[in-house]
């Protein structure tokens, strides 16, 4: 597996456990349990949300989830979520080194490199769930680690979420560029569009 590759040895997997926080309505790849903390995010329009850090340290690598509230955000403000986020993001010290679009789950997701002025490298993922999710978060990702050592892989992509019930969220986007939610195996899977009932073909 692709993911097993990215961490330094056997030993090391088998400490990784799935940790699953469903009042934040998320899930990630540790190897120890994260302290939490309260702080708060400035948003595009000066508003203070409520935001949590999820924080592990192991050996000389730090991984944190940061999750902000945008519940009660009018929605083109939650639009420009994502871009606002980014923004803060490059705000920080260190080299940006790369930068690039992605899809965690279906949703909205930029990644971004830096090297800090330690020489410590740090991997961001910044993911937007769609409105349809109803989950009014914005989730911040970042693992950072030693120059020498490999990128944490494992960490930043098993990243996943939660609805109410702790189900897995996933979203595919039909041809008119409506996010659905996909349930177990996205073929057949129906959705509507232009209000007529269809559903994801796939091929065979």
């Amino acid at each position: 597996m692709v993911l097993a590759m990215l961490i330094s040895s056997p030993s090391l997997a088998q400490e990784w456990f799935e940790y699953v926080n469903q009042e934040e309505r998320f899930a990630v790849s540790l190897p120890v349990e994260p302290s939490i903390a309260a702080s708060n995010f400035r948003s595009a329009s000066g508003a203070m949300l409520p935001s949590k850090i999820f924080t592990a340290v192991h050996g000389d690598s730090t991984y944190m989830v940061t999750v902000i509230d945008y519940a009660g955000i009018d929605a083109e403000e939650y639009a420009g979520a994502l871009e606002h986020a980014v923004t803060s993001v490059k705000e920080r010290s260190g080299e940006l080194t790369s930068e690039n679009d992605a899809s965690y789950e279906g949703m909205d997701t930029r990644m971004l490199q830096f090297t800090n002025p330690d020489q410590t490298r740090s991997f961001f993922a910044v993911t937007l769930p769609p409105t349809v999710s109803h989950l009014e978060r914005l989730y911040i990702v970042e693992g950072r680690s030693p120059e020498d050592d490999p990128p944490p892989g494992l960490f930043q992509q098993s990243l996943s979420f939660r609805d109410n019930d702790g189900i897995r969220l996933r979203y595919g986007t039909d041809i008119d560029g409506n996010k659905f939610r996909i349930r177990g195996d996205t073929c057949g899977y129906p959705y509507r569009r232009k209000g007529q009932q269809a559903v994801v073909l796939c091929d065979l």
